[in-house]
């Protein structure tokens, strides 16, 4: 099927060059130094421009074209101008309804996607927060929710200010290596100081009558900290954000998990101390992500990921649901929108892969609806996934077996229900639960 359409040919708008972006950046530094350190938070920034929060972090993550209008806005209110080395045309794309049909859904999704459903206030409150001393963002949801997409646009924005940003993916760690703390301890460090390109000097600096979060801790402060602005540009000072992705893969071993939860905590407290003139921990950040099909261990405290501010992503309301239906090209109207939440949730991986299969024309919309068996094929990986994460924890089979054969929300004990709530099975009413989409219902009848 051909279409063609204004919008699939249209040039998607313009994004900061790297020259522009450090024009804009160091004028707003400039001004908050002048203000006694006193940061722009995307409100403020907001009201200084009359652009949205939504429309201002893609302008400074450059990972969305705008209107090259809203540059210079961004420019004038900084008493800048906006110069043609300052800003770039993205290329023109056929993008929605070619990307949609030749891109399996799944995954991180790039900078520049135009499939990815922006969540402005979650978006703002983290790019605000990454700006703090001692920022500790934990950001957590059941898998392919968006969570790395997220964290790596906090990562972007960070950039756009002119920080250091290292990803450490903790399933890159052998399993050897997890469940020995002083192992996983130099494991870690290693990682850091490999992506800031700093030499690896932890075996002559580990002192093994000190304890391994002691090591760690003088390790990155004389280290790490102390060299953060090493081969990466001019500017010092600059604050370093670690983000930490799969922190889940800890779970299965609690020992080493309290611990390195415990001294991530200890290092977001010390951060918060001093200035960064006499504290080398005032431009450390942290961000980390987990998804919460594995349920923490009872040994660890929850309060240990309550810490900092916590973003537990939600589904898709229907004005998103629709957005991603319009960049997919795929005319749906709002009772059809409806019918589809309550076959899919608000859940993003499944609703992208709907509309893929849609465009690639191997289910009609009334085929997915009514819960077909070819829906079922579709949808039989991501089935299957679920089955497994649930067999994971026999206790929940009981109180699940039974809000699977309800059609109504059933009474559930609260700790079962905030349970399979966190697994992504269950919505929660109160003191009861209802399953959270039905392509579940004949899938887990079949099975229970």
């Amino acid at each position: 099927m051909q279409l063609q359409s204004k919008n699939n040919l249209r040039r998607r708008g313009v994004a900061l060059t790297h020259q522009g972006s450090r024009k804009l950046n160091q004028a707003k530094a400039e001004i908050e130094i002048a203000q006694n350190f006193k940061r722009y938070t995307l409100e403020a920034l907001s009201e200084k421009t009359g652009l949205t929060p939504n429309t201002l972090s893609k302008v400074f993550t450059s990972s969305v074209g705008v209107d090259r209008r809203t540059l210079d806005c961004c420019f004038n209110a900084f008493n800048l101008t906006l110069l043609k080395d300052d800003y770039l045309y993205l290329e023109p794309q056929q993008d929605n309804l070619q990307s949609c049909s030749s891109t399996v859904p799944g995954g991180q999704m790039s900078l520049d996607s135009v499939f990815y459903i922006d969540r402005p206030i979650l978006e703002s409150l983290c790019y605000e927060a990454i700006q703090q001393p001692g920022a500790l963002i934990n950001i957590r949801a059941p898998k392919q929710m968006g969570k790395t997409s997220l964290m790596t646009r906090i990562l972007a924005y960070s950039e756009t200010l002119g920080d250091r940003t290292v990803c450490v993916n903790l399933q890159l760690a052998d399993c050897e290596v997890l469940q020995n703390l002083d192992r996983f301890l130099q494991w870690f460090c290693a990682r850091v100081s490999k992506q800031l390109d700093l030499p690896n000097t932890i075996i002559d600096f580990w002192n093994n009558s000190l304890g391994s979060k002691s090591n760690a801790t003088d390790y990155f402060e004389n280290v790490i900290l102390v060299n953060r602005d090493r081969a990466a540009s001019s500017r010092k000072n600059r604050s370093l954000v670690i983000a930490i992705d799969e922190l889940n893969q800890l779970f299965a071993y609690p020992d080493t998990a309290l611990e390195f939860l415990q001294l991530l905590r200890t290092w977001s407290e010390q951060a918060k101390k001093g200035d960064a003139d006499t504290n080398p921990w005032h431009k450390l950040r942290l961000v980390t992500v987990h998804s919460t099909e594995i349920l923490m261990p009872p040994l660890i405290d929850p309060s240990l990921l309550n810490t900092g501010l916590v973003i537990e992503l939600p589904e898709f309301t229907s004005a998103q649901v629709q957005d991603l239906a319009d960049r997919c090209e795929q005319e749906i109207n709002t009772p059809q929108t409806q019918r589809l939440i309550t076959l899919l949730g608000g859940h993003p991986y499944r609703l992208q892969l709907a509309f893929y299969y849609l465009q690639q024309q191997t289910i009609t919309l009334e085929e997915l609806l009514k819960n077909s068996a070819i829906a079922f094929g579709i949808y039989a990986d991501h089935l299957e996934q679920q089955w497994w994460n649930l067999q994971c924890y026999p206790n929940l089979l009981p109180s699940f077996t039974e809000i699977v054969r309800q059609s109504n929300p059933v009474d559930c004990e609260a700790v079962q229900g905030f349970q399979l709530h966190k697994m992504g099975l269950v919505h929660l009413h109160g003191t009861k639960a209802s399953l959270v989409c039905e392509l579940f219902r004949p899938f887990f009848c079949d099975r229970l």
